[in-house]
């Protein structure tokens, strides 16, 4: 098992954002790979990093929004966090299969205007995660990039429709429409995809306000192209595989997300065989029981929605996977998705996709079986599981 390490999925990574960046702030940028596939650092707690500001600066998601599209595709600098999440599962020619993430967050480090006399000065900072899963090699590959908004190092360029991290970037047609361009290469490993919408866009929660406790206080903007018709090629050490599949976007800014009494949670994006999508989160509370209050949504083929709340959906741990960086995670469910009268398993493609750098969290592709026919793949998706990282040293 080759695992080029570190990488990533949101949520549990902006904390870390902040502090490597804060660290790295004297110098243009950074950038981050480990492949010898080491760990020696302690895991940041994504609770509380996305669990408040003591900035009173920032907007804040507390009440419904009209959506504008292409507009809020791009940045929303009034609030302390954002990201742009892509992840797939794609096929070459002969069948082979490949995962892949690639994302984007910003963080302000500031709420207030800063005096640009200087071509260095920012209160905006960029952080791109870039991953490939090797289905059929069981190999990870995965890598990050941070740099500041200045000087064209990072930033959202509106006029263009290019969000980069250096040479990484998402590129849009000049008013934002699609298709999309998504590139990114380090150590001999490329992506390099073209993405159109197949289904339209899903706002999650209450129309876009989506909530992560019951107090209501905690609360995101969030939507998805749940089904994106994919192509390009994936290089991995010179060999090139022309691919195509689907992705799934998600898109979310907020300045307050989480509650500090929740430890993580279990995120999973379903792709059914029979064009039905499925977004379902799961909050934990810190004694690792479910927090009581969850939700996602069913997306039919024909991009209408069905709104799950607590409960319609049903998770039951079934295998575990032990991260040789310390820690133990769930890597197979069953989940009773009522409103579905559909009761699946959730597998992954092969255990060892944790995702390490400054903080751990496993991120992977995986596979949807039915429970009435338990060796009938009937779906692909993508699966985060946070708040599972142990360190070695305790």
């Amino acid at each position: 098992m080759k695992n080029r390490l570190p990488a990533g999925r949101m949520k549990e990574i902006l904390t870390a954002f902040i502090v490597l960046f804060l660290v790295s702030i004297s110098i243009s940028g950074l950038n981050c790979s480990n492949p010898d596939n080491t760990y020696d650092g302690e895991s940041i707690n994504v609770i509380t990093a996305l669990s408040g500001t003591a900035d009173p600066g920032y907007d804040v998601a507390d009440r419904q929004i009209e959506f504008s599209f292409p507009k809020d595709h791009g940045t929303h600098e009034t609030f302390r966090n954002e990201w742009w999440y892509f992840t797939g599962n794609l096929y070459d020619a002969t069948g082979r299969r490949f995962g892949y993430h690639l994302t984007f967050f910003r963080i302000s480090l500031d709420s207030q205007e800063i005096d640009r006399s200087s071509n260095w000065a920012t209160s905006q900072v960029y952080m791109a995660h870039f991953a490939v899963s090797d289905v059929e090699n069981r190999e990870f590959h995965a890598f990050e990039k941070i740099n500041r908004d200045s000087l064209g190092l990072a930033g959202f360029d509106e006029e263009a429709f290019r969000l980069n991290v250096e040479d990484w970037y998402i590129a849009g047609q000049d008013n934002g429409t699609f298709p999309w361009r998504l590139f990114a290469a380090k150590e001999g490993i490329q992506l390099s995809l073209t993405v159109e919408p197949s289904k339209d866009i899903v706002l999650q929660g209450e129309n876009g306000l989506s909530r992560k406790s019951i107090d209501g206080n905690n609360t995101s903007y969030y939507y998805s192209i749940t089904r994106l018709s994919t192509g390009g090629h994936i290089e991995i050490d010179g060999e090139r595989y022309d691919v195509r599949g689907f992705s799934w976007l998600d898109r979310e800014w907020s300045t307050s997300t989480f509650s500090e009494q929740q430890s993580g949670w279990d995120w999973f994006s379903l792709q059914f065989d029979d064009d039905i999508d499925v977004m379902y989160f799961q909050l934990r509370n810190k004694d690792g029981s479910a927090y009581p209050y969850n939700e996602g949504m069913i997306v039919n083929p024909d991009s209408s929605t069905i709104r799950l709340k607590t409960g319609d959906v049903v998770l039951k741990s079934r295998k575990y996977w032990q991260s040789p960086f310390g820690g133990t995670y769930p890597v197979e469910w069953e989940a009773d998705i009522k409103p579905l009268g559909r009761t699946v398993i959730l597998q992954t493609v092969f255990p060892e996709q944790e995702l390490a750098l400054s903080t751990r969290y496993w991120e992977g592709a995986i596979n949807i079986y039915d429970t009435k026919d338990p060796a009938s793949i009937i779906g692909q998706g993508y699966m985060e599981l946070t708040g599972y990282a142990v360190s070695l040293s305790r």
